[in-house]
């Protein structure tokens, strides 16, 4: 295949050539075949910024976020609870 810097070894197998699918399956889902190799390492760059922000906006923002919705979650379960059931309810709840 043009633009890959190993060839395809019919004796390969195990991990390695598990490895050496997974890359030429990427390269051809996302069309980096297409690109020069400074090009794609480029854009293999942007890729992985990108993906860490994301994993760490993630990991600061949503435990305050889940917080917020169980506060929201059990403040509607009590409401409802008080009207229509005794106020035990809500403490048979794990997550309130």
């Amino acid at each position: 295949m043009p633009g890959m810097e190993e060839e395809y070894d019919p004796n390969r197998s195990g991990l390695s050539y598990f490895f050496y699918i997974i890359a030429i399956k990427y390269n051809l889902w996302t069309g980096l075949y297409c690109l020069e190799p400074w090009e794609r390492n480029i854009f293999n760059v942007c890729l992985m910024v990108i993906l860490s922000l994301t994993t760490y906006t993630t990991y600061l923002f949503m435990p305050g976020y889940i917080a917020s919705s169980l506060s929201v979650t059990c403040g509607l379960l009590d409401k409802v609870s008080n009207n229509l059931f005794d106020s035990t309810l809500s403490d048979k709840l794990p997550f309130c």
